[in-house]
């Protein structure tokens, strides 16, 4: 795994409930860490400490800044906009097999 997926994971591991003095983009960034490692909106809301609503809400929010529709879309976004390490499969590069084609 490289370093900066040992760091989402991390994060995601590490949550705890929002501050009132967290920012959006904060809040924001701690679920999708959540998401990322599994979780579902479900589970993130009570890591979180907020409802299941307020997770919807939030990818909705989300998606509204981004101007796409659906949450495929938004994790396309997301990793798009994320992606630093060379070692990790790119979105339009499968993960390597072993196979030679």
């Amino acid at each position: 795994m490289c370093e900066n997926c040992k760091q989402i994971d991390q994060r995601a591991i590490t949550v705890l409930p929002y501050s009132p003095g967290e920012t959006i983009e904060n809040r924001h960034e701690r679920l999708i860490a959540l998401l990322v490692t599994g979780h579902t909106d479900a589970s993130a809301a009570r890591q979180l400490g907020v409802s299941r609503r307020t997770v919807t809400y939030m990818l909705r929010s989300m998606m509204d800044e981004l101007g796409i529709n659906n949450r495929f879309q938004l994790g396309i976004a997301v990793g798009a906009r994320s992606r630093i390490c060379a070692a990790c499969p790119s979105p339009r590069q499968p993960a390597m097999t072993g196979h030679r084609t």
